[in-house]
């Protein structure tokens, strides 16, 4: 398991503890635990986008596009 994916799986078991918090009452108690699952999810993205390669298409040149005839219109 990557850190990034471990980093998904805390923020999912703080989301599941934020809303255990809710039904019981104290906010704050829940706010915090959403902010803190909301910073992990956000980290575990950075991870992702700095570990993906750009796609290859974005280093090639766009191919020329061959313009097609148009048909003329008719003459009435």
């Amino acid at each position: 398991m990557s850190e990034a994916e471990r980093l998904r799986d805390r923020a999912t078991r703080l989301f599941a503890l934020a809303l255990k918090a809710r039904e019981r009452g104290p906010r704050d108690d829940a706010e915090e635990l959403e902010r803190l699952a909301a910073e992990a999810l956000a980290q575990a993205e950075a991870m992702e986008r700095r570990s993906v390669p750009p796609p290859a298409e974005a280093h090639q040149q766009p191919a020329q596009q061959q313009q097609q005839p148009q048909p003329e219109p008719k003459k009435e």
